[in-house]
């Protein structure tokens, strides 16, 4: 008899977690869910409460939703950013440093998480690694203005015109786009001598692009400008 219970109490308990589990695993695509879940089974559940205190501005909640998500599991850089907000909602810009540092060596698809390290990298005179951190905001498509102003902060200097000339010179499929984004955001001086270092480096540009960037620049008295984009691409 005592092993019946005993059996059917397991079966109970693994009803019970199979149960919540399923459950948090919902949330995901059905946040309304998330304030089902226990904290004990809670994975997707604490992200989508996390994500619901920072836009309701309830910083202390926030804060502890997203350790508790961190702590479920801690491997995705979106579940550091996530706590790298709601620590700088609460003004507790210690803890959202370190996890805005810890997410940014897990990944590079978290676009805020790129934001942070490319604008403090440009503050801090580490050129390549802001260039190394917009390149990518441009070539995942998220942030794009964000990424662009960061790109005219970065190319206001030799040191950063260069790097970002390095970028262009890579391998990848985002310059093309950049391109033209970059054109009616970076000043003309420092547009074309980027992309002048970036031929010199190698990077092959489309010249059908730059030549109705050329076209613009001559309508807008931009001559210097040209006369550079036309050694990349001659008329």
């Amino acid at each position: 008899m005592m092993g019946r219970f005993l059996w059917w109490g397991l079966l109970a308990a693994v009803f019970v977690v199979a149960s919540f589990a399923q459950l948090d695993r919902s949330s995901r695509f059905a946040p309304h869910l998330a304030r089902f879940v226990p904290p004990a089974f809670s994975g997707f559940a604490a992200e989508q409460r996390t994500r619901q205190a920072i836009a309701a501005q309830q910083g202390e909640r926030a804060i502890a939703e997203a350790e508790a998500l961190v702590t479920a599991r801690p491997l995705p850089a979106e579940n550091l950013e996530l706590l790298a907000i709601a620590a700088a909602l609460s003004e507790r810009n210690e803890q959202s440093i370190a996890a805005i540092e810890a997410a940014s060596t897990r990944g590079w698809r978290a676009p805020i998480i790129q934001q942070a390290v490319a604008q403090a990298a440009i503050e801090q005179g580490n050129h390549d690694i802001a260039a190394q951190r917009i390149s990518a905001l441009l070539s995942i498509g998220e942030m794009r203005e964000a990424a662009l102003v960061l790109a005219g902060q970065l190319v206001a200097t030799p040191d950063g015109q260069v790097a970002l000339a390095r970028r262009f010179a890579a391998p990848g499929h985002w310059q093309d786009n950049a391109l033209r984004s970059l054109a009616g955001t970076v000043p003309p001086d420092k547009y074309s001598t980027t992309l002048v270092l970036a031929a010199k480096q190698g990077a092959t540009l489309d010249c059908r692009i730059v030549e109705r960037v050329i076209q613009n620049y001559v309508l807008e008295n931009e001559d210097s400008a040209a006369a550079r984009l036309r050694e990349i691409c001659p008329a």
